[in-house]
């Protein structure tokens, strides 16, 4: 990869984490856009593996970043992409608790705090049918995220609950 290349990518992560407020894998479906539709660094195997892969390792959810851009340019390109996404993280909260203590900011501060939440349940649904869109039984995976979203919102079932009734359909439905 070019120095520009890597400039460039390194700067769409930066801008994406600005959005991370649905952690870092509600943002993978940018992510695809940018990286395999857009510039076509990798394949769309290539990134749902390198998420799978990173969700198989223990620790954080952002490895997956680290792999895909291990794929992407080697070195440079995992450090662009982990830097590009985590740099912000490091930042924001440092600036937001400054910002928190004075007065004038209190009104906007509490306006971001009601905006973000549509925006990270935007991009985790998002997230959610790309990782899906080209399985088979692509519409069994749709109707389990659409009914895990709606018992999410109706009543309060724990995730965990969701995701093991989720697996044991998974299990006998055939794809």
């Amino acid at each position: 990869m070019s120095s520009a290349d890597l400039s460039a990518l390194f700067l769409h992560f930066l801008s994406l984490s600005v959005f991370a407020t649905g952690g870092v894998m509600a943002l993978a479906s940018d992510m695809h856009r940018y990286v395999v539709d857009e510039h076509g660094y990798i394949t769309h195997t290539q990134f749902v593996n390198s998420i799978a892969l990173a969700q198989a390792a223990p620790g954080p959810n952002i490895l997956f970043v680290t792999v895909m851009g291990w794929q992407i340019g080697g070195l440079a390109g995992a450090l662009a992409t982990t830097l590009g996404i985590a740099m912000p993280a490091l930042v924001f909260p440092f600036v937001v608790s400054r910002l928190g203590r004075m007065a004038q900011f209190d009104r906007l501060l509490k306006a971001l705090q009601r905006g973000l939440g549509p925006v990270a349940i935007g991009l985790m649904a998002s997230t959610s049918f790309l990782l899906v869109r080209q399985a088979p039984g692509v519409w069994i995976g749709a109707a389990m995220i659409a009914a895990s979203a709606l018992l999410l919102t109706l009543i309060r079932v724990p995730p965990l609950v969701l995701i093991v009734v989720a697996g044991v359909l998974g299990a006998f439905i055939p794809w």
